[in-house]
């Protein structure tokens, strides 16, 4: 559940971009081809006119070169997040499965109100040095 919010957002928000990239895409391509065929008509429309379309053209390349980027940058950001998420909920599970080992080897006991109790029996294994005197060295 948590996961599913974050991605509608980004979802969302990735096709609030494309969306608007495409209607400004759109709009320069109606403006432009009746600016062109209209020019292309009337001999009457400067050179000027004709550079100040070019320049509009370009600017719209521009936008959609940056929104591109933006949209590339956005889907960069929910991997990461999405990876970040798959780690913490990995690192959870080995949390879970660490407490409930110690739960039913009879180490812990965690009550209805999430009270953690360490039992006496296994507070005392703890605490007494190995029978041998030494510890356990393969398992560091």
């Amino acid at each position: 559940m948590k996961k599913t919010i974050p991605a509608f957002i980004a979802a969302l928000l990735i096709t609030l971009v494309l969306g608007g990239g495409m209607f400004l895409m759109g709009q320069d391509a109606l403006g432009t081809s009746t600016a062109k065929a209209d020019a292309a008509a009337s001999a009457q429309v400067s050179n000027v006119t004709a550079a100040q379309y070019e320049q509009v053209v370009s600017q719209y390349q521009a936008r959609e070169a940056q929104y591109q980027e933006m949209i590339a940058q956005a889907s960069r950001q929910i991997t990461t997040a999405n990876q970040q998420i798959d780690l913490a909920n990995q690192q959870l599970q080995q949390y879970q499965t660490l407490i409930q080992q110690l739960q039913s080897s009879g180490l812990v006991t965690i009550a209805s109100d999430g009270t953690v109790t360490i039992n006496q029996s296994s507070q005392s294994a703890f605490m007494q040095p190995p029978a041998n005197g030494r510890h356990n060295e393969g398992n560091h």
